[in-house]
């Protein structure tokens, strides 16, 4: 938890409050709480229950980096059932845009978003998120999202939030340019939520300007990574190659890039895992959509562990009527048993 929670209700843009705090984010600018006064000071113009910053990348799963009123099992629900099915970070590796956007308008966007409406939210007991995005480097961007319990923001909401994302945008903006052009005097460790990753960043005359450590052993383990920078078209803004042991992005920097004007940052990945090829999101999102919301209840609780007893006491109707509901839940998922059912939403709902 932040020293200064999300707040349950907004305040004025002319309010003396809103100043001192933009004031306070851009002393902490180049300091590892930065982007948590960034989430404070988006939170205290719009009215929300809890708040996420999360790191987005094109190439890679989500990292949850900080969160504010969200319960720790939330995190862990997210961590291990929703890292593929959240529709921000497909969004942001369809398009790369910055900007402002909400739950409510990319809820049915793909299949993956619908399973995220109908068993994220739910679990976490959300009505709409809020977010912004602001790009990094290495094809990643940091996502603050605000979240509502009862209601959807409003499209006011929105239009107070675009009228702040210049602000907060520049504010970040000054972040980056003061940890990269640091780099080439420290070891990195204040930048470790921008370089996560296996990082090397070269200049425009292909001479090394850092490398961390991560870097340095990963290279040392697989000679493959060497040569295969080396067939990266200089003249390409992005582009995705495959050593031996990892995936190799590569991104051009900016002019005024602080660190490197014009050079190129390249970021290591883990391989996608085979075993992701064999979720049907298409499928598992096409049952949801099928199922009526007594029959998603008592699914739920299914994936919970709880036995046609426990269930029926649950949503106060009779054991019959729950086993006629399975039966129909069965059927419109092509399964014969309940073993079956909890194998096929298993990688969707949380772990019993």
């Amino acid at each position: 938890m932040s020293d200064e929670p999300i707040r349950a209700s907004r305040i004025s843009l002319i309010d003396i409050e809103w100043y001192r705090q933009l004031g306070e984010v851009a002393a902490s600018i180049g300091t590892e709480i930065f982007h948590r006064k960034l989430l404070s000071l988006f939170a205290l113009c719009i009215e929300s229950d809890s708040g996420w910053i999360i790191r987005y990348s094109r190439v890679a799963p989500p990292d949850v980096l900080y969160t504010d009123g969200v319960p720790s099992e939330i995190v862990e629900f997210y961590n291990k059932k929703c890292l593929r099915i959240d529709p921000f970070s497909l969004y942001w590796k369809t398009f790369g845009k910055p900007g402002v956007l909400t739950l409510s308008e990319i809820g049915h966007t793909s299949p993956e978003s619908i399973l995220y409406g109908k068993i994220f939210r739910p679990a976490a007991n959300i009505s709409d998120e809020l977010g912004m995005f602001f790009p990094t480097v290495g094809h990643c961007c940091f996502g603050l999202f605000l979240e509502r319990q009862r209601s959807n923001f409003s499209q006011d909401d929105v239009r107070r939030a675009e009228l702040i994302f210049p602000a907060l945008e520049g504010c970040h903006r000054s972040h980056l340019g003061n940890l990269f052009s640091n780099l080439r005097y420290t070891d990195g460790s204040q930048a470790d939520g921008l370089l996560n990753r296996p990082t090397l960043i070269r200049d425009r005359h292909h001479e090394e300007v850092f490398a961390n450590e991560s870097w340095k052993q990963a290279v040392l383990n697989d000679t493959s990574i060497l040569s295969m920078l080396e067939t990266l078209a200089p003249s390409d803004a992005i582009q995705t190659v495959h050593a031996r042991n990892y995936v190799i992005t590569s991104e051009v920097f900016d002019r005024d890039f602080a660190l490197a004007p014009g050079g190129r940052i390249f970021m290591l990945g883990p391989k996608p895992a085979a075993q992701d090829d064999l979720v049907s999101y298409r499928a598992a999102a096409d049952v949801l959509v099928a199922l009526t919301p007594r029959e998603r209840d008592i699914l739920a609780l299914a994936m919970k562990g709880q036995a046609t007893g426990q269930i029926a006491q649950a949503l106060e109707i009779s054991k019959g009527t729950i086993k006629n509901c399975k039966i129909r839940i069965y059927r419109k998922a092509d399964v014969t048993s309940e073993r079956d059912l909890i194998k096929k939403f298993s990688p969707f709902f949380p772990s019993t």
